[in-house]
């Protein structure tokens, strides 16, 4: 098991791409600080982990990702129940209005960019001290597909996520010789809960025809993302830095 004996926090763990990085994080050995806005999800993610490991490796956590006290606090729960944090997970995100930019207001932008790159942020600058007074640690950012092109889900997301980047390569090049890891992976269309009961994973959703034009010619699904979110995190990722992985099935290719 590669991430035994590491501490990591996933934001955004209540469902989705979330949940199953929490479900691989703990199949790797590792302990898991569940973190979401919704602490009712992120109880019902702690349940599963549980069911695998039982009790004692993985904790819920409320946090609101740009607000720097709840951040605080995420953090200093972390510390008394696990001692460390080793791995820091940043996929807390969404809210794509895909309106076009000149029906964007001001209001769906602020809030869009807070929710994907200001969180973000905030709680890479609330941990980061912690994993440099170690000497190591590792942070993953969850960008997207629309980190690297132009898409359909709106300009503000495709914003974000590019900042999601710029960020990631920011906090590699201050913090990389100082011990900290900074990576940032970008899942393509992802048949997450979400995406399936919203009904656009289907012929004549908004990245339908891309996404089966692509050369793996399907939706990628939460593992997909989840594995090499924990390669990322893992020892084995150790010369990676400031990169951005694709894992889109190709889409960005086409």
């Amino acid at each position: 098991m590669k991430l035994e004996n590491k501490v990591a926090i996933i934001t955004g763990a209540g469902g989705g791409l979330g949940r199953e990085m929490s479900l691989e994080f703990i199949n790797q050995g590792a302990s898991v600080v569940v973190a979401d806005i919704n602490i009712e999800a992120a109880n019902e993610t702690v349940q599963l982990l549980e069911e695998i490991v039982g009790q004692g490796k993985a904790i819920s956590v409320e946090v609101d990702c740009t607000n720097v006290g709840m951040v605080d606090s995420m953090i200093k729960k972390t510390i008394d129940e696990f001692g460390k944090i080793d791995i820091l997970i940043n996929n807390a995100g969404g809210k794509a209005d895909r309106s076009l930019a000149i029906d964007t207001t001001e209001e769906s932008w602020d809030e869009t960019i807070a929710i994907n790159l200001k969180g973000t942020f905030i709680v890479s600058r609330q941990v980061i001290p912690i994993m440099l007074n170690a000497g190591k640690g590792v942070i993953v950012n969850t960008a997207s597909a629309s980190a690297i092109i132009a898409s359909a889900a709106g300009v503000a997301y495709t914003a974000a996520k590019h900042g999601v980047i710029g960020l990631t390569k920011q906090l590699a090049y201050e913090f990389g010789q100082k011990g900290v890891r900074v990576n940032a992976v970008c899942p393509g269309v992802t048949a997450t809960p979400k995406l399936i009961e919203n009904n656009m994973a289907e012929d004549g959703g908004p990245w339908h025809e891309l996404t089966m034009a692509a050369p793996a010619g399907r939706y990628g699904k939460p593992a997909d993302i989840a594995k090499v979110t924990a390669f990322l995190a893992s020892d084995d990722a150790d010369f990676i830095h400031g990169s951005a992985i694709q894992v889109d099935g190709g889409s960005t290719v086409i």
